[in-house]
């Protein structure tokens, strides 16, 4: 069997969506996504690189329903476009320095939100004013917000109503946590008395705070940052409303 569905040549959106079967509309999202194969030309790819990416990314979709041929003939092939290493995101935009408004389309945010993300600890420098390098913020939404980059490359667990906006060491106790994660997963706050549950049967991450830590700020219960609640959120397997976690010993219960 080919190890490609396609034929060697270039291949454009139309293409795509005959080869495939898909709407222009998901296409579309494809091709917004950043590790979606560089364009070869205006408006055009590497059919085998596509073909490729369905496979490894999209494969319900592969291989090719309709045949096409190669949709446009490969001309005499120019210099291919030089590319990060493989490890580094394939999208164009990633190499180039963009603005908080390019940011914002990027990661599909508000412009106040990524302007809140730029005066935070640890954002990347900007290489220019005003402008920052799109690998550097690749790399540090990646880490950071993951949810944002879930999302963005459809590669976690939806969620109904996103984990919110903040410093990542903000605290929040055992509610707060219920708010979020039920938010994220039913789009409603959990009940203490079901967290309670969680917590006791391990289903929770370990809180970051306890009582008597002897950290600042004080807390008089268990405490947990946004930051691993976010990532509680996002580490969920398959659809289910909790993360199954290991069954801790009574430790801080």
């Amino acid at each position: 069997m080919s190890q490609n569905s396609l034929p060697a040549g270039r291949i454009d959106r139309d293409g795509i969506c005959t080869a495939y079967e898909q709407t222009p509309r998901s296409v579309d999202a494809w091709i917004r996504l950043p590790n979606f194969p560089a364009p070869v030309a205006e408006g055009q790819w590497d059919a085998r690189q596509v073909d490729d990416w369905i496979r490894a990314n999209r494969p319900q979709c592969w291989p090719a329903k309709a045949a096409v041929d190669a949709a446009i003939p490969a001309q005499k092939p120019a210099a291919p476009a030089k590319r990060a290493t493989p490890t580094k995101s394939q999208d164009a935009a990633a190499e180039r320095l963009l603005g908080k408004s390019c940011l914002a389309d990027r990661y599909r945010m508000s412009y106040s939100a990524v302007d809140s993300w730029t005066k935070i600890d640890g954002f990347p420098a900007p290489a220019e004013p005003g402008k920052w390098r799109g690998e550097d913020v690749d790399d540090w939404v990646k880490e950071l917000r993951p949810h944002v980059w879930a999302e963005l490359t459809e590669s976690g667990p939806l969620v109904v109503i996103a984990p919110p906006e903040g410093n990542t060491k903000d605290l929040y106790d055992l509610t707060g946590y219920g708010v979020i994660l039920g938010n994220a997963t039913r789009g409603r706050p959990l009940p203490r008395t079901t967290m309670l549950s969680y917590k006791n049967s391990g289903h929770l991450e370990p809180p970051d705070r306890r009582p008597g830590d002897r950290k600042r700020p004080e807390v008089f219960e268990l405490m947990w940052f946004l930051e691993t609640i976010t990532r509680h959120v996002y580490s969920r397997r398959g659809q289910g409303r909790t993360r199954v976690g290991r069954v801790r010993g009574s430790k801080g219960r």
